[in-house]
């Protein structure tokens, strides 16, 4: 597989000029940073025309950065299976809070479920239920302000509905 060469990146630039905050390369991989208010679009474009045919939802993850003011940045990675490249998409989770992907993707489902859990990243437009921990657990363990050894006061949540 290989990444969206420089060609798909004007089309996606011209497409988008105001929405696209960032383009790194690095050793070959393509990322795109979108701005949170086009991300929904943007997706969508890359799922449906023709150039890209980005039919896979390869993976959905975020990454925490707390002295960064939004702290939460979301991770898409896609892939064309049709036209054999991939590309990856960023975007800064404002408020903890981005649309949801998952009625372009059905793969998301669980994917945001667990960045929901693990980060506190919430996806509008869907019912996020908890993957791993108690729903009522009200810490996001991958922050990087949650501790080692975890929190020390008792929790009443380990009711395991």
């Amino acid at each position: 597989m290989r990444y969206v060469g420089e060609e798909l990146l004007n089309l996606l630039q011209r497409e988008f000029k105001s929405a696209i905050t960032d383009v790194a390369r690095f050793r070959g991989e393509v990322c795109v940073t979108v701005d949170k208010s086009a991300i929904k679009d943007f997706l969508r474009f890359l799922k449906l025309d023709d150039n890209f045919k980005m039919d896979m939802l390869v993976d959905l993850t975020a990454v925490d950065y707390p002295e960064h003011t939004p702290r939460v940045v979301v991770v898409y990675q896609l892939r064309s299976l049709e036209k054999g490249h991939n590309l990856r998409v960023k975007c800064w989770a404002e408020n903890d809070e981005l649309p949801t992907v998952l009625d372009l993707w059905r793969a998301a489902d669980w994917l945001e479920r667990e960045v929901y859990e693990m980060f506190g990243v919430r996806f509008k437009g869907r019912e996020l239920r908890k993957l791993l921990l108690p729903q009522k657990y009200p810490y996001f363990p991958l922050r990087k302000d949650f501790p080692l050894e975890g929190y020390e006061e008792p929790c009443q949540v380990w009711d395991w509905e």
